[in-house]
């Protein structure tokens, strides 16, 4: 069981070295060209990925110069465009930056699940893709899919479905060698249109909203699942009850305010 113990979340094995984060962006730009049909534009596609990639290193190097603090690297990772489960107006926030075929990642989801079902109105999850490419071969496939079932309206269905059959595609002895096909089949499971949902996982669109998360949060994850609470960033990885005695406390401390 999970209750009453601490986990150890997977470590970014290119955190604080400059030349490895420059690597993240090279296979994040390599994977997307696998996925573009080859053409005559090829070479240009090659070009355009190039810029981007360069475009969203320096954005990485700049954050890391500019950064005053954690809790100011916090905040400008959270707050922005990101799915979102859970009231809009809840009091307590929890961002996580999540990786589809981390085990821990596995291992959390349904503590989180926990603590949306038993505080609902008063606390909300916004989720972040942080796939890391260089140790999960198919993380990065996975949060396609998310994003894609996500632009049929089933982001959260796609997001439970990765976590609960991890092991189905992302078994990280034996990783599937074609793990899309895998997610075609819960993309059908969920009613969705497979046709519609290949072609969003092949859209630099789509591809961009993973990036977005990954540059976003560059500045404060050393490891996943990497969790944000009420702006700030926990160091480790609390258990269940942790969790509960926090909300707990906010909540009591709310209703005392609006007693006087």
């Amino acid at each position: 069981m999970l209750l009453g113990k601490r986990l150890s979340f997977e470590r970014r094995t290119f955190s604080g070295e400059v030349f490895k984060n420059a690597s993240i962006f090279s296979e994040l730009s390599s994977y997307y060209l696998g996925l573009m049909p080859k053409s005559k534009t090829a070479p240009l596609l090659a070009i355009i990925a190039g810029v981007l990639v360069a475009g969203g290193f320096a954005i990485y190097l700049s954050r890391q110069g500019s950064s005053a603090n954690g809790a100011a690297d916090a905040s400008a990772a959270v707050g922005q465009t990101a799915r979102v489960r859970g009231a809009a107006d809840a009091k307590i926030t929890l961002v996580e930056y999540g990786d589809y075929q981390c085990p821990t990642c596995g291992q959390y989801h349904p503590i989180v699940q926990e603590l949306l079902n038993r505080y609902p109105g008063k606390i909300k999850l916004e989720y972040h893709h942080f796939p890391l490419v260089q140790m999960h071969s198919n993380a990065m496939a996975a949060s396609l899919a998310a994003e894609s079932a996500g632009d049929q309206g089933k982001f959260w269905e796609m997001h439970d479905l990765l976590f609960q059959y991890q092991r189905l595609w992302g078994d990280l002895q034996r990783p599937n060698p074609n793990p899309e096909a895998v997610f075609v089949q819960f993309a059908l499971q969920l009613g969705l249109d497979s046709n519609k949902f290949m072609q969003s996982m092949r859209l630099p669109e789509t591809r961009d909203r993973v990036l977005a998360d990954v540059r976003r949060g560059n500045s404060i994850v050393k490891g996943t699942p990497t969790f944000v609470l009420d702006g700030q960033v926990l160091p480790n990885l609390p258990d269940l009850q942790w969790f509960v005695d926090y909300i707990e406390r906010q909540l009591a401390t709310t209703a005392s305010k609006s007693d006087k």
